[in-house]
């Protein structure tokens, strides 16, 4: 009598055995892990994914991975394929476009409100916060220049009500991955246009110029979503990202007016190459 073969489990790299409470209380731990590893690119787009393989890795049941899968598929992280099997959800040019549009624009919102209130201790720990990023990225620690850098993008957003905030940051999740990949492929001077941008941004807002500032801020994001753009999807015309520079700065809309104003990448065989920024 032949035995059955075991069925071969490929594990998935970047994937490790995690230590979760009890079962009906391990989603949201779980969630939070196969998020993070979606978002910095430890599970790279387009990987496939079997519930089997993942269950496996990660020394859990498959009740609540069922549960958090189909949370990262709302959340537009993971989508479901023909056979039943999901997958990463792959790079999508349409995507990062919009979400900096929308984070553009909300962005200046946020920010004007900050500027009404900000004072000496904010001025203090945002010129802190400058000063750690440049630290790290001379000794390119990209992890801790992003925890550093999400935290002086959220001391500009601190005047905004709660809700936004929130919104903000389901925003900058939903670009960390293309930022990412990009600084990767980009391993030198990635931080340096960020820099200085930072920087002019800060001192508007101490001199309680909102218009200088959210301008400043817009023109930044919309520079790292087209240098992302121009790297991955070199044939893709942003129109989001333009458009909401364009609301926001004041610039008119006709299309070349859009193009001066956020330096819109030159046709794919004219560009050169470009580091991101934030």
């Amino acid at each position: 009598m032949m035995m059955a073969m075991a069925q071969r489990i490929e594990r998935l790299p970047g994937i490790e055995r995690v230590d979760l409470p009890a079962a009906r209380q391990s989603v949201p731990p779980l969630h939070a892990y196969l998020r993070a590893c979606i978002l910095d690119g430890r599970v790279p787009p387009g990987t496939k994914l079997s519930q089997a393989t993942l269950a496996d890795q990660l020394g859990v049941s498959r009740t609540p991975l069922r549960e958090v899968l189909r949370m990262l598929q709302e959340e537009g992280l993971i989508e479901a394929e023909p056979n039943q099997r999901m997958r990463v959800t792959g790079l999508d040019p349409a995507e990062l476009d919009s979400s900096y549009a929308a984070r553009i624009l909300l962005d200046a919102l946020a920010l004007s409100m900050t500027i009404e209130e900000f004072d000496d201790a904010k001025t203090r720990e945002a010129q802190r916060l400058l000063t750690v990023m440049r630290r790290t990225a001379r000794r390119r620690d990209i992890e801790t220049w992003l925890d550093v850098h999400r935290a002086y993008h959220r001391l500009l957003e601190t005047g905004a009500p709660e809700p936004m905030r929130r919104q903000l940051d389901l925003l900058a999740d939903r670009s960390l991955r293309y930022i990412r990949i990009q600084q990767h492929t980009e391993p030198a001077g990635w931080a340096d246009v960020g820099d200085v941008e930072h920087a002019a941004i800060l001192a508007a807002a101490c001199d309680g110029d909102i218009s200088t500032a959210v301008s400043l801020q817009a023109t930044h994001l919309a520079g790292t979503a087209l240098r992302v753009l121009t790297r991955s999807a070199p044939d893709y015309v942003p129109r989001a990202v333009p458009h909401a520079v364009s609301l926001v700065a004041g610039h008119a809309t006709d299309a070349e007016a859009q193009r001066t104003s956020v330096s819109l990448p030159a046709p794919a065989k004219d560009r050169g190459t470009v580091s991101p920024g934030a």
